[in-house]
């Protein structure tokens, strides 16, 4: 007999409990064996497919800018503007059904206007604020929502997922770029988790439980955006 595929809400806990698991790092030192498989995208549509990897791929944009905006908090330029190129190519690249062509120059000028400021260093938090809620409030031109709160959580496990990989290469490399990276994850994961909590709650309580812990659990080993502050263990 055929199986089902189990319920969307079972396959998010499922893979935030590994999420979890991995990230405790801190007390099991055997991580690298633990790490959490990658995240599963359970579609039903090829549409919606589509549109989930297209709502990742802007969200990793949002994550560049978080992290380019640590980088220069704590006197690091040169890899503060390195990270800004990374979102301009992240911006080319992402598809022509999600940006317009006057939505990724308005984009792609929001992100000049933060490397100006850092050149400058006059107004660096306004000018990434006004860069954030620009890629945030552009819309979405593809068919299916990416609000939608199963779709968000899965956003969310995702940048958890890719701040505990960060946070593992880092262990190997000593890299502050990569480690920046990840914090630029956590960050942007507990930025939408604040914007989205309650419709995660309501669709489904247990995966916002796991969703804060995992969280918790990221603050531990992100305590600041500068690599001397981390405990590698």
């Amino acid at each position: 007999m055929k199986m089902s595929p189990p319920p969307l809400p079972w396959l998010i806990a499922a893979f935030l409990v590994g999420a979890v698991l991995a990230i405790s790092f801190r007390v099991k030192l055997a991580i690298d064996q633990q790490a959490a498989s990658p995240l599963q995208i359970a579609a039903s549509s090829p549409v919606e497919r589509a549109t989930l990897e297209a709502t990742f791929a802007r969200i990793d944009v949002e994550a560049r800018l978080r992290a380019a905006l640590a980088a220069s908090s704590v006197s690091e330029d040169l890899i503060s503007d390195n990270l800004l190129t990374d979102a301009e190519m992240l911006i080319t690249s992402l598809p022509a059904s999600l940006l317009t062509d006057d939505d990724r120059a308005r984009l792609n000028q929001w992100v000049y206007q933060a490397q100006m400021a850092i050149l400058t260093k006059s107004g660096v938090e306004a000018e990434f604020e006004a860069a954030i809620n620009g890629l945030r409030q552009i819309p979405q031109h593809e068919a299916g929502s990416s609000a939608e709160p199963s779709s968000m959580a899965r956003a969310i496990a995702d940048q958890i997922e890719k701040a505990k990989d960060r946070f593992v290469e880092t262990r190997e490399s000593g890299d502050r770029k990569t480690y920046l990276i990840g914090y630029g994850h956590y960050k942007t994961a507990e930025a939408l988790f604040q914007t989205y909590n309650i419709d995660i709650e309501l669709y489904k309580m247990t995966v916002s439980e796991r969703i804060e812990k995992s969280l918790l659990l990221l603050a531990d080993v992100y305590p600041s955006p500068r690599l001397a502050d981390a405990e590698m263990p």
